[in-house]
């Protein structure tokens, strides 16, 4: 018997379809992102013909705890359960995972855990992206770089990623530098990254050799190919221009998806910038246009991290049919996020867009490396 208290809507289509679980936050601190994703699994699902809809239960994990109520979904013999979507939670399932059930997790497991048999993590993961970031500069042969990432847990993560890969590829990353979240001034930053130190001091030994003042403008390493920047839009509109006050504007500058922010206004300060994300965010076709401005249409506020985890819940659904026959998911699937394949360790892996932000804060699209 199902506890009324664990089920947070009744169960949707016709009787005698297959099952499907979503296991979503729905309250609490991860509320809100919970619903994003589950409005975007509700837009995809009821795009299919009514005759062909699965079943669809949708639980909250804030109310119960995630084990619990992904135990509570399995008593209902489902063909699929999808969720839970925090890390914790998915650490917290896998003990119990139903092998019964097909369970697409909405996050990945811990580094060197083993899934269970048929379970999948599929995640919008920055490390995923810094990794794709890297192996593009390597096909792009850019082999040097310096990075500017913020300090704490998430940017050092996203910096261990991009510099695995970068070397792992004959990259070498020559310096990196961390900035508290709340600074504003990147100066000192910037000329340790970019050598100035040691051009101002070649300067300064000059000066003392000749004896007179010298005009001076100082120069960076010719050897630093690129700079990896990370951080979010506000940190990125501070940086970039301090680049072009310490001579350093010219020097390529390239990120991941969180430095962009869907607004042309908001981005002029930040041109030159090229960086990955997924087609829903920067993708051209009318297709996906049209999806996204009716999505963004009912939303106020909060709209670029909302608007990627409905890319995200429409894309968990379109999944699961690949996912019955997981050797033909090897092939790529067109979606919201990426371009989508099966990997080893029943990850979902994104490949995503490439663009540059332009001096009037709009976008061009760059082909893939």
């Amino acid at each position: 018997m199902s506890d009324p208290a664990l089920v947070s809507t009744p169960t949707l289509g016709a009787p005698g379809r297959p099952l499907v679980v979503l296991l979503l936050p729905l309250s609490g601190r991860n509320g809100a992102a919970g619903e994003a994703v589950r409005d975007g699994f509700l837009s995809a699902y009821f795009a299919v013909d009514p005759e062909l809809r699965p079943r669809l239960q949708v639980r909250d994990t804030a109310r119960g705890g995630a084990a619990a109520v992904y135990q509570e979904a399995g008593a209902a013999a489902p063909a699929f359960i999808v969720g839970p979507l925090t890390k914790e939670d998915v650490a917290a399932t896998l003990p119990v995972a139903d092998r019964s059930a097909i369970t697409l997790a909405l996050n990945l497991l811990p580094d060197g855990t083993l899934p269970a048999p048929r379970y999948y993590q599929f995640a919008l993961a920055p490390e995923d992206e810094a990794r794709q970031l890297a192996r593009g500069l390597l096909a792009a042969d850019k082999r040097t770089g310096v990075a500017l990432i913020p300090a704490g847990d998430w940017g050092k993560r996203v910096l261990d990623a991009f510099q695995a890969a970068f070397t792992a590829g004959g990259g070498t990353l020559a310096a990196s530098r961390s900035y508290p979240p709340a600074t504003t001034d990147y100066s000192g930053l910037i000329s340790e990254l970019v050598g100035f130190e040691d051009s101002r001091a070649r300067h300064r030994a000059l000066v003392a050799a000749v004896g007179v003042p010298l005009e001076f403008s100082p120069r960076r390493r010719d050897s630093i190919g690129f700079l990896f920047m990370a951080g979010q839009p506000v940190q990125g509109r501070l940086i970039r221009p301090q680049l072009k006050y310490n001579y350093a504007g010219e020097l390529p500058i390239y990120s991941i998806s969180d430095m962009y922010e869907p607004s042309p206004t908001a981005n002029q300060d930040l041109d030159g910038l090229i960086f990955t994300d997924m087609p829903w965010m920067i993708g051209s076709d009318a297709a996906t246009l049209g999806a996204r401005d009716d999505a963004q249409s009912l939303w106020s506020e909060g709209t670029r991290r909302r608007s990627r985890l409905y890319a995200f819940g429409a894309d968990a659904f379109r999944i699961l049919d690949e996912l019955k026959s997981p050797e033909t998911f090897r092939d790529t699937l067109a979606g919201y996020t990426g371009r989508l394949t099966l990997a080893a360790g029943g990850r979902v892996e994104r490949t995503l867009d490439w663009a540059q932000i332009q001096p009037d804060g709009t976008l061009r699209q760059l082909p893939g490396p």
